[in-house]
């Protein structure tokens, strides 16, 4: 079909189709007790870890002749939005009680995250979001929204710190002088990929500059009960939900909302189900009610994620075993890496993940070579760009030798031959290659095999880097 049959949204949309097909691909020949050739995927974000358990929960439950009606209507049924609030409630520690009318239910946190920025943002407006960053933002603000993602660059500094807001003031004000309004941050609360948590004066300091520009506050907590306790992450800094912060003298309520779902904390990524909690600001939720029929959730989700929620004795079994087998799932990942020599950033206690680095070990002379039989050589300025996004880095790039990144696509052919896969810093606009972030919450005899298989391809680098065959 030729482009010029489709229109301008949907040609800017055909590269990231193209792209997609990387994980599609991964998805469909996933490895598995009847597909032992498959390949293991400790790339994406998945929790694995508790599927039986749920499994069994849910067969348990009647499938009743409503399910089959268009329920309470597009923005979620009263029976799930009221267990919601108990569970925000109970376990948040909120300073206002969440109420059922605060809550808008999607199918899936993509699609509130799509729902909140045509809320906030006009078309070719600007939001940030620090770097490293889940690779899908960037498309849930721009796909429909027509919005613009600005990765805030970190350039040395903590990126979990307080004075990366520095960098966030810094973005914007270079953005808006190029004629950019910036309209909202949207805080990854756990961190996605450093599976670590904001410190409640990190979290304020956010609140106080979103206050100074009267942009929106989003934090993205869908992995607030994914929490994990371990030897060496004992003094982590732990989880503190924006509910829990007093905004008064920080930052307009009115400006805050938080993002959940069902895919991660209740490790359903199937069960498409995500909500927007706005506490105070009701004609944000009455205008996003007017396109909700666009997201519209489903009625066995819904009724499987109430009935979760409402069974507290199990929904805490739960989570007490869940934490358990996360830290269990770590350990045996950074065992694998330090017996490999490749540091991640320690202090992560949260998420299914770590971000790892591989610089050490992958090192910039492996003998990649070009198809003419030459070898490149020198630096020059690489756009940032995310495996599965259309679109790069808006006005951002990071300088890289033109062999690093060479080296990644190299050692990311090696591990689709090895059937392993990790996922690249690229697609999460890392400002260095040789990041990778690695999935650890996977059933414990596939964490054994994709580990195996990965170890192959680190000593086959090694045979590489010395010259070896």
């Amino acid at each position: 079909m030729s482009e010029q049959t489709l229109s301008k949204r949907a040609q800017q949309s055909l590269p990231a189709g193209a792209s997609f097909e990387k994980l599609i691909q991964i998805l469909t020949y996933s490895y598995g007790e009847n597909n032992p050739e498959g390949i293991v995927s400790l790339g994406v974000a998945e929790n694995g870890l508790m599927h039986k358990e749920l499994a069994s929960y849910f067969n348990k439950l009647e499938f009743n002749s409503n399910l089959l009606t268009y329920g309470d209507g597009p923005f979620g049924s009263r029976a799930l939005r009221s267990a919601l609030s108990s569970f925000f409630n109970d376990y948040y520690n909120p300073v206002q009680k969440v109420l059922p009318e605060q809550l808008l239910v999607a199918g899936g946190v993509t699609s509130v995250i799509d729902l909140v920025t045509v809320g906030v943002a006009d078309e070719g407006d600007g939001i940030l979001i620090g770097r490293p960053l889940y690779t899908s933002f960037a498309k849930d603000v721009s796909s429909r929204a027509g919005a613009k993602m600005f990765p805030v660059s970190a350039e040395g500094k903590d990126p979990m710190g307080e004075e990366m807001v520095e960098q966030y003031e810094k973005e914007l004000q270079r953005q808006e002088k190029l004629g950019t309004k910036i309209r909202a941050v949207i805080l990854s609360s756990p961190h996605n990929p450093l599976g670590k948590c904001y410190s409640l004066d990190v979290l304020k300091a956010y609140m106080r500059f979103c206050q100074k520009y009267h942009i929106h506050l989003i934090s993205d907590e869908v992995y607030a009960m994914s929490i994990y306790k371990t030897p060496s992450n004992a003094s982590a800094v732990p989880f503190t939900s924006a509910l829990a912060i007093h905004t008064t003298g920080l930052i307009d309520a009115n400006l805050v909302h938080i993002l959940y779902g069902m895919s991660k904390d209740f490790s359903s990524n199937g069960l498409r189900s995500g909500v927007l909690l706005s506490q105070s600001n009701p004609q944000l939720l009455s205008s996003l009610k007017s396109i909700a029929l666009f997201s519209w959730p489903c009625s066995v989700t819904e009724y499987y994620w109430t009935t979760l929620l409402n069974d507290r004795p199990f929904l805490n079994y739960y989570f007490t075993e869940n934490s358990s087998r996360l830290a269990a799932s770590y350990a045996r990942l950074t065992g694998f890496l330090t017996s490999h020599g490749i540091k991640w950033v320690e202090g992560s206690n949260a998420g299914f993940f770590v971000w790892a680095d591989f610089r050490g070990v992958l090192g910039e002379d492996i003998n990649v070579v070009n198809d003419d039989g030459g070898k490149r050589e020198g630096e020059e300025q690489v756009e940032a760009r995310a495996v599965m996004s259309e679109k790069p880095a808006q006005g951002q790039v990071y300088k890289t030798s033109r062999k690093a990144k060479e080296r990644d696509e190299w050692f990311f052919g090696k591990m689709m031959e090895a059937k392993v896969f990790i996922a690249t810093g690229d697609a999460f606009f890392a400002e260095e290659h040789g990041w990778y972030r690695v999935t650890f919450s996977v059933p414990e005899d596939i964490l054994k095999v994709g580990l195996e298989r990965l170890g192959k391809v680190l000593e086959e680098v090694k045979r590489e880097r010395s010259g070896g065959r």
